[in-house]
C-alpha cells in the first residue's frame, strides 16, 4: 500500500475487500499511554483540552503518535427541544465519602428519577426503570424526545468529521433498543409487565431510525455497535429481543452508507454457534477472546464458524500491552496473525488500551502487525 493512500481510503478499500496489506486497529476513546499527551501534527489542534471534544483529540493525536490505522469514536447531542425532557442533576457528597448524583426527568404522568453514588465503584440507589410506570413514562420521553435539535447536532458532527478528514473513519457507540431496558432486570420487567416493556422498546427503536439519519448527515462512517455476551444475555433473548431490531437497523444504516463495528468483548461463543453473527453480518467484528476475557475455545475455532466475509478484529491481552515486555508483545501478534491466516483479521485488543500503556509497547504492536 502506497504511503499517498490516506487512513481513510485505506479503511474504504479494506471495506470493498481489496488487498490493502496488515491492518492494526486498537480500540482507543482517549490518550492511554505512559508519555505526557501532546499533538504530533503540523495542523492546529481542532479540540484543546477544556473542549467537550477533547477525548476526540486525543484518539487523533494517539494514532498519529502510534501510527496504527484508527477508528475513532465520538457523540453527537441529540438535545431534546423541550426543556423538561433534558434531565435535572444534582450532584452531593456522602457523610462516609464519595459522591450522590440525583438525575429527574419531568413527565405529565410522574417523575424518571436515578440515584447514582459513586465511592470506590459505583453503585446505582435507585434505577430509573424500576416498576411499570417508569417504563411508560420513559416510552413517552424517549417519543417527545424525537424533536431534538437536529440542525445543532449536525453541525456537532460535521465539525467532528473535519476534525477527523483523512485520518481516519469517524464512528459511535450504538447499541439495540433492548440495551434501554434495566440491565440488571431487564429479564424480571419482561417477566411482569411485558407490555410495558415492549412499547419502550418499540418508542426506542424509532427513535433510532431518526438518530442513524442525523448521524449520516453529520458525518458518521460507522456504528459501534456493542451488544452483550452470555454473561448478561440468553440465546433465546438474543433471537427474540436483540436480532430482530438489529437486522432492521443494519438495513436502514446500510442504506444510508454506513458500516457496522461490532463489539462484543465477553462470552460470545454460545451466540457464535447460533448463527447470529452471521445473520447480521457486520462489516467487523471483534473480539473473538479466548479466556480469561472471552470463553472461545481458540480464535481459529470462531474463525471456522464465522462468516468469511467478516472481517475480524482483535485480539491480543490488555495486560499483555499493558505489562508485558515488547518481545512478548510481538509474540501475541505473531499467535494472532497465525490463528487468523487467510483471514480478513486487523489486529486489535480484545477491548479499550489501558492507561499507562507504554508508548513503547503499542509502537511493538504495530511494527510486528505491519510484518508480511
Amino acid at each position: 500500500m502506497g504511503s499517498d493512500v490516506s487512513a481513510r481510503e485505506k479503511w474504504e478499500l479494506f471495506l470493498r475487500g481489496d488487498d490493502v496489506g496488515p491492518m492494526v486497529s486498537p480500540l482507543c476513546d482517549n490518550w492511554s499511554l505512559d508519555v505526557p499527551y501532546h499533538w504530533p501534527y503540523e495542523e492546529p489542534e481542532p479540540f484543546k483540552e477544556g473542549h467537550p471534544a477533547h477525548a476526540l483529540g486525543e484518539q487523533i493525536a494517539m494514532a498519529g503518535v502510534c501510527g496504527w490505522d484508527p477508528t475513532f469514536l465520538a457523540a453527537i447531542p441529540f438535545t431534546p427541544r423541550d426543556p423538561a425532557l433534558r434531565p435535572q442533576v444534582t450532584t452531593g457528597r456522602l457523610d462516609c465519602g464519595g459522591t450522590r448524583a440525583e438525575s429527574v426527568v419531568h413527565t405529565p404522568y410522574g417523575d424518571l428519577t436515578s440515584v447514582v453514588e459513586q465511592k470506590v465503584s459505583s453503585h446505582v440507589v435507585k434505577a430509573e426503570l424500576a416498576c411499570e410506570e417508569d417504563y411508560r413514562r420513559k416510552a413517552w420521553a424517549v417519543r417527545r424526545g424525537m424533536d431534538y435539535d437536529e440542525d445543532g447536532a449536525i453541525a456537532a458532527g460535521q465539525e467532528l468529521a473535519r476534525a477527523v478528514g483523512d485520518k481516519g473513519v469517524l464512528g459511535t457507540w450504538f447499541g439495540p433498543p433492548a440495551m434501554a431496558l434495566n440491565h440488571n432486570e431487564m429479564h424480571y420487567h419482561l417477566a411482569d409487565f411485558p407490555d410495558a416493556v415492549l412499547e419502550l422498546r418499540a418508542a426506542v427503536r424509532q427513535a433510532q431510525f431518526k438518530q442513524i439519519e442525523t448521524l449520516r448527515k453529520a458525518g458518521f462512517d460507522y456504528l459501534f455497535y456493542c451488544v452483550d455476551g452470555t454473561e448478561w444475555v440468553s440465546p433465546s433473548f438474543f433471537a427474540e429481543s436483540i436480532l430482530p431490531d438489529t437486522l432492521v437497523l443494519f438495513g436502514r444504516w446500510r442504506k444510508l452508507g454506513g458500516f457496522i463495528l461490532w463489539h462484543s468483548c465477553g462470552h460470545v461463543a454460545r451466540l457464535l454457534e447460533r448463527g447470529f453473527y452471521n445473520q447480521c453480518r457486520p462489516e467487523i467484528f471483534e473480539t473473538l477472546s479466548e479466556p480469561p476475557v472471552g470463553n472461545l475455545p481458540s480464535l481459529a475455532w470462531a474463525q471456522q464458524r464465522l462468516d468469511q466475509r467478516i472481517a475480524t478484529k482483535g485480539n491480543i491481552p490488555l495486560g499483555v500491552l499493558l505489562n508485558g515486555t515488547e518481545e512478548q508483545v510481538r509474540e501475541e501478534v505473531r499467535r494472532v496473525r497465525e490463528q487468523t491466516r487467510g483471514t480478513r483479521h486487523i489486529v486489535g485488543l480484545s477491548d479499550d488500551v489501558l492507561a499507562n500503556t507504554p508508548l513503547a509497547n503499542a509502537r511493538a504492536l504495530v511494527d510486528e502487525a505491519r510484518r508480511r
